[in-house]
């Protein structure tokens, strides 16, 4: 009966684990996709309305989603701050055409940094991860 409880406590600590690794990925997913609305110069480029809006929206679900992440990845996350300074810094898609090359390419070594740093903290997170247990490994 106790090895019972047992194997359910584990198997609970696991789906707990899983769910935040499911939390890290996607806020990983969403970085990247916002990279792809800078990854290319867009100076010169038209740009739409609703690429516009699009982009708010992503910046908006990142910057909400942001504490969640950064609890999460604690403590393998190391400069939270970090994220919030980059989302401050790219207001729009127009504020983005308007930079500086070196302004641009800080930008993009700076989303680069993070994008590391957060995958750095996935793998130290599942790393930390509790084993499966015995009779789901089956």
């Amino acid at each position: 009966m106790a090895l019972i409880k047992t194997q359910k406590a584990a198997l609970r600590e696991r789906e707990a684990a899983e769910k935040k690794l499911a939390v890290l990925r996607e806020y990983a997913r969403l970085w990247q996709e916002y990279f792809k609305f800078f990854a290319d110069r867009i100076e010169g480029r038209r740009i739409t309305e609703a690429e516009e809006n699009t982009f708010a929206q992503l910046m908006n679900v990142l910057a909400l989603n942001r504490f969640r992440f950064v609890e999460t990845a604690y403590p393998h996350f190391k400069d939270p701050d970090s994220i919030l300074k980059v989302l401050t810094e790219t207001v729009s898609l127009a504020h983005l055409q308007q930079m500086s090359d070196a302004q641009f390419s800080k930008l993009q070594i700076d989303w680069h940094t993070i994008f590391i740093a957060m995958n750095k903290a996935i793998g130290k997170f599942i790393a930390s991860m509790p084993p499966a247990p015995e009779s789901a490994q089956q």
